[in-house]
């Protein structure tokens, strides 16, 4: 079976032809959810703003002008609707502390207890402590492995306010984690 171009599923598509919408769905729908549920931390959530992410995009199908990938022009979609949801809600902070899986006093053996932590928890405490617009742009350059372009494209900003934000965040991010214990960069 031949694989369709993105181009031509979304042509296809617009030419009433619906199940190449549902082809392009399957193929993002993964990298959608990930990036969503990194952000929100809400399986529920995640769910549903992949699901407005592909119903928004579908109706403004005719709106794609191809000058971005079309995975990036979904990620900014689930962007703005990850940001409408955290005007929503009042975000919740997650503490190391809360991350411990070892009962008794942390101060007994911070060392220890920091190896014996989970690296990833650490790192999401640590992102969720982030201002939403921070923790997105971090999320789609180191996870979701966007190019400055390509980041820039799904967040509308400017280039330069990406390199900024992105230069700030990791600077937050260091002293966030230095204030949870963290000595030293995680491998």
């Amino acid at each position: 079976m031949c694989m369709k171009s993105d181009a031509e599923l979304i042509k296809r598509t617009l030419e009433g032809e619906w199940r190449n919408y549902a082809v392009l769905v399957r193929k993002y729908e993964s990298k959608i959810y990930s990036y969503v549920y990194f952000m929100v931390k809400n399986r529920e959530d995640a769910e549903e703003i992949t699901q407005d992410t592909f119903i928004k995009a579908y109706r403004a199908l005719r709106s794609f002008r191809g000058e971005a990938l079309f995975s990036t022009w979904l990620l900014r979609i689930a962007h703005f609707e990850c940001l409408t949801l955290f005007r929503r809600k009042v975000p919740t902070k997650v503490t190391i502390e809360s991350l411990d899986q070892k009962e008794g006093s942390r101060e007994n053996d911070p060392v220890k207890d920091l190896y014996l932590a989970d690296r990833n928890s650490i790192l999401a405490a640590a992102l969720n402590q982030l201002k939403p617009d921070e923790r997105s742009v971090i999320t789609m350059f180191y996870y979701n492995e966007l190019s400055i372009q390509e980041t820039t494209e799904a967040t509308n900003l400017s280039e330069s306010n990406v390199k900024i934000l992105l230069h700030r965040s990791r600077k937050k991010l260091l002293k966030i984690l230095k204030s949870m214990g963290v000595k030293e960069i995680l491998a």
